[in-house]
């Protein structure tokens, strides 16, 4: 009895506790708190699961979408190690991946910068005077970017740099008669004064002076133009480098027609990026705003298709959102003496690898929702990085073929153009942006696409 007692014992315990873990089990399993937190956990897992599985990515690869889970276990799993630049890398080259690194996130260095200037004091005697002009100041949405208009600052190297990394490049079906031609041929520079003030308490006096615009001494004898361009792509990288600056030389090849690009108005609303936008003589695409630059002889260049063809964007995508947009043919209709142009760029949307959320996901939702709310959205996106060629937020190197197509002129102002009018010269755009894309595919190796204006 002695010698059994401790294996007796030992098989006591095994067996009571079983029972204990048993009806511990079956208390969590009977307990309906735990019941909901699994079935929650359930829902959720499968939720994601049916979204992840809707997602597409459009790359080069996969021109026609693979699943996102194929990408990633392509890229990372399968033995392929991430593609590193060279350190042989000519310093030109580096100058240009560094300048659309800087462009393509300035929006969020200037909010850091302009972030950390309110937090320091010591800086806040620069920062007030700027911010009661900031909230005074309208020139984004009242016509007034054509006064901070610099065409120094848009013939900057740096933009040179960032049209030779694609590269961008900009070509003309016709000539353009120019807006403003030479009043005088006398070819001296006008200047005009910019700020006088007397150094106390000496009686020294500093003169700051700059040039003035550059169409001053210069009559607007021509007429102005609305240039449509297509398609959006992500972020419309073309139609900042071909129209915003003079990295494709826009002011040589259409002399005389300076063009203010209009985007949204909420890019003006960060500080300090709202001046370097002006500068470039970017402006709202509000339809007072067009009006009033329009009135004092500027040409400007409208994204047609907005955010909702971003969506669209996907590697090699041909579609556009042109036909229910007739709202600048009415504004040209309502100026007169306009002509409508029609330009697409190839290869803009291939600038990035695209996550495609499908038509019924909740990240598609969400999307729509952000364009109804703040009026704008982008698609989900990746391409190369800094020092790296497989991820990141850094468009890839791939030519963008910027073709300027003919112009269609509109003589008569009409203060309300009828639907009849509006409709006629809708139509005669989409057979110009059409015979624009037919006439330069081959050209461009978009031979085997067909130009599709989806809604």
């Amino acid at each position: 009895m002695t010698d059994g007692s401790p294996k007796l014992s030992q098989r006591t315990n095994e067996r009571v506790g079983k029972e204990v873990s048993k009806s511990v089990h079956n208390s969590r399993k009977d307990n309906p708190v735990t019941k909901t937190v699994k079935d929650k956990c359930q829902s959720a897992s499968e939720f994601l699961r049916k979204e992840l599985l809707q997602l597409k990515v459009y790359d080069k690869t996969n021109p026609e979408g693979g699943q996102l889970n194929d990408t990633v276990l392509r890229m990372y799993f399968f033995g392929q190690s991430f593609n590193i630049p060279p350190l042989h890398m000519p310093i030109q080259r580096r100058l240009q991946t560094l300048i659309v690194a800087w462009h393509t996130g300035c929006f969020l260095y200037f909010l850091v910068f302009s972030l950390f200037i309110l937090a320091n004091p010591f800086l806040w005697w620069l920062m007030v005077p700027y911010f009661i002009y900031f909230a005074l100041d309208r020139t984004p949405a009242n016509g007034n970017v054509v006064k901070r208009y610099s065409h120094w600052f848009r013939s900057l190297p740096l933009w040179r740099f960032y049209c030779q990394y694609y590269p961008i490049k900009l070509y003309k079906t016709v000539d353009l008669e120019p807006t403003f031609t030479e009043a005088s041929s006398n070819g001296k520079a006008e200047h005009g004064e910019l700020l006088r003030f007397r150094i106390w308490p000496t009686k020294v006096t500093i003169t700051i002076r700059r040039k003035q615009n550059r169409n001053k001494g210069m009559v607007a004898s021509g007429p102005r133009y609305i240039f449509g361009y297509h398609p959006h792509g992500v972020v419309a990288l073309g139609a900042f480098g071909s129209m915003a600056t003079e990295g494709c030389g826009w002011s040589k090849v259409f002399p005389g027609i300076p063009v203010c690009v209009c985007t949204l108005v909420n890019q003006f609303q960060i500080p300090i990026y709202r001046d370097y936008l002006l500068a470039f003589g970017c402006t709202s695409v509000s339809r007072r705003n067009v009006l009033k630059v329009l009135d004092q002889n500027y040409s400007v260049g409208i994204v047609i298709g907005g955010a909702r063809e971003a969506l669209l964007s996907k590697v090699g995508s041909t579609e556009l959102i042109l036909e229910k947009r007739k709202g600048f043919v009415k504004l040209a209709l309502e100026t007169g003496n306009v002509n409508l142009v029609p330009i697409y760029a190839f290869g803009e949307t291939d600038c990035y690898n695209i996550l495609d959320t499908g038509k019924e996901t909740y990240l598609r939702k969400f999307q729509l929702w952000v364009k109804e709310t703040y009026g704008f959205t982008i698609p989900f996106f990746f391409a190369r990085g800094m020092f790296n060629y497989d991820f990141g937020f850094i468009p890839f190197r791939n030519p963008i073929n910027v073709v300027v197509g003919r112009p269609i002129y509109i003589e008569k102002k009409r203060a309300n153009p009828t639907m009849e009018e509006i409709d006629h010269y809708h139509k005669l755009y989409i057979s110009e942006i059409q015979k624009v894309f037919n006439e330069n595919k081959q050209r461009f190796g978009f031979d085997d696409k067909t130009l599709r204006c989806v809604e």
